[in-house]
């Protein structure tokens, strides 16, 4: 079994987070306003930092933390939970394009959110609506990249 919080572990890759909203959320980032329906969502990340993976997911389950990345709105507030955590290890960086495209023909997205550094992206956060789609949408994925996919179900 992958130890995702073994002390030493640095390894980098790609990453899907399986997020529930609870309630209705709205964020605002600059001059966007992004309104978010309760539901199922997939987030597509990546960890290339000096603490790969482990640490990126580790920020991400915690709810106090510095705001610094888009999707830090919503996995901060209290009415939202990483449900599942998909991890591809070693995953090159352009896979989070890769899958962010593959997303976007299959399911609805939130416009622009997450891929501000990704400027060919059209968003890094997509719409399931329900836990089943989205785990049967990376699982897709998986056969369609043709890279093993690591799920991690927290709760």
């Amino acid at each position: 079994m992958y130890n995702l919080f073994m002390e030493r572990n640095t390894v980098r890759g790609v990453y899907l987070l399986i997020i529930e909203i609870q309630k209705p959320l709205t964020i605002v980032i600059g001059n966007t306003r992004y309104k978010l329906e309760p539901g199922y969502y997939i987030y597509v990340g990546s960890a290339w930092g000096p603490g790969g993976l482990r640490s990126r997911i580790a920020r991400h389950i915690r709810k106090d933390k510095k705001i610094h990345w888009h999707i830090d709105r919503i996995t901060s507030t209290p009415f939202t939970a990483v449900k599942t955590i998909c991890l591809l290890p070693g995953a090159p960086p352009y896979y989070e394009s890769r899958i962010a495209g593959i997303l976007s023909a299959k399911l609805d997205f939130i416009p622009g959110f997450g891929s501000t550094d990704r400027r060919g992206d059209t968003s890094h956060l997509f719409i399931c609506g329900t836990y089943s789609k989205c785990v049967e949408t990376v699982r897709s994925l998986e056969k369609t990249i043709k890279y093993p996919v690591i799920f991690i179900t927290l709760y």
